[in-house]
């Protein structure tokens, strides 16, 4: 029996300048190497990290950050690259509610191309994805950190990432597979390593059965190791996804071409790529260019390895958000315009806002699971009332 490809990539969201292109031209956002790696794999996975609908605005869902949609007819570039399954557990793809993500699974589906992650229903949203390809089975379960998009028990959306019914979708994925790869939609925007929580909570994962775990989100390449024989990756960077910033990591990202033998065993290359730098269009990198960002990952990898390194990054990248994440929960909220409550950020003033009795209330009601369980459904409920 031959081996199995399975080529498995980032974010993709085909709205902004990308959207025409891939409406007229999907084969212009590719260079031939990338069409043709894609052309021989048995399975091809990326993360959809929008909804593909034409609904109007009053289909948006309330939340904060933006609400990303792109037309149906942007899926000619999921067919281009001949992608068989999309993980659609992500913070966007309930960004047009139930319609829109009603709108999305029927529009793939009939493009003869598998979902998971996401539903109209949380049991939908659970689902796990299995298929056999020559005589191994394969399952794919996603999950995502818990934001505006996840689904619960009043309306669909993303699969949430929950420890206890994660762990139960890997051990129910493992008993009817050979392979189980656990695909996640987490970590921190903007930042190319794992949390110590996030390292933490991935080998558990891997300890209940996962054997491959692949994680997206951070919009930028992070590092990976391999824990008790099973290959962690903790961010593969943007697949193809168009945005204005000076961030330098938004432009480059990775996907993996994974092999899986007959006796199971798993190996890959990583291919670093750019991507919507200078044109829109993701392309492969090679030589020099290919170099860096593969000692990128190395000088990453090594942190990864040493606990107490890797919470001093963690620690560095807290506290350069102080000001901000402190200022969401001031008093100077009670002021109206943005540009006001910025100056107070930026000019330390943020400390005159704030109120001690205030945030000790704050934290317990954030980290105590049964006060947050209030505070979650008062919150949700005060700020979605009509």
């Amino acid at each position: 029996m031959d081996s199995i490809s399975i080529n498995i990539g980032g974010d993709l969201f085909l709205g902004r300048r990308i959207e025409q292109i891939a409406m007229a031209e999907p084969e212009q956002l590719f260079d031939q190497k990338i069409l043709d790696i894609f052309s021989l794999g048995d399975l091809n996975i990326l993360n959809l990290e929008s909804p593909l609908t034409n609904v109007q605005e009053e289909h948006r869902l309330i939340k904060t950050g933006p609400n990303l949609k792109a037309s149906r007819d942007t899926v000619k570039v999921l067919n281009e690259l001949k992608i068989n399954l999309v993980t659609l557990a992500n913070n966007h793809i309930y960004d047009y509610g139930d319609q829109g993500l009603s709108d999305t699974l029927e529009l793939i589906r009939k493009n003869n191309i598998a979902t998971v992650g996401a539903g109209l229903t949380l049991y939908e949203a659970e689902k796990i994805f299995t298929t056999k390809i020559k005589e191994i089975t394969i399952s794919v379960v996603n999950i995502t950190e818990n934001e505006w998009s996840t689904a619960n028990e009043n309306h669909g959306g993303a699969n949430p990432m929950n420890i206890i019914s994660n762990t139960r979708s890997i051990a129910r994925a493992k008993s009817i597979s050979d392979v189980v790869i656990l695909v996640i939609h987490g970590g921190h925007e903007f930042y190319h390593y794992p949390s110590p929580r996030m390292v933490e909570q991935y080998r558990f994962y891997a300890e209940q059965g996962a054997s491959m775990i692949v994680s997206h989100h951070s919009h930028c390449i992070s590092g990976y190791e391999i824990y008790k024989n099973v290959p962690i990756f903790y961010g593969l960077g943007n697949f193809l996804f168009d945005s204005k910033t000076d961030f330098t990591g938004w432009y480059e990202g990775i996907f993996l071409n994974v092999e899986i033998n007959f006796k199971k065993e798993i190996s890959w290359k990583i291919c670093p790529f750019k991507q919507c730098k200078n044109k829109l269009k993701v392309e492969i990198l090679e030589g020099q260019d290919k170099i860096e960002v593969e000692n990128k990952i190395m000088d990453i990898n090594q942190i990864i390895a040493e606990p107490r390194l890797l919470k001093e990054k963690f620690n560095l990248f807290v506290y350069n958000q102080k000001n901000y994440v402190l200022s969401i929960f001031s008093t100077s909220y009670i002021l109206k315009s943005k540009f006001l409550r910025s100056v107070i950020r930026k000019t330390g003033l943020e400390h005159f806002f704030l109120r001690r009795a205030q945030l000790k209330s704050f934290l317990n009601y954030s980290r105590c699971e049964a006060l947050r369980d209030v505070s979650i459904k008062l919150l949700l409920d005060y700020i979605t009332r009509k």
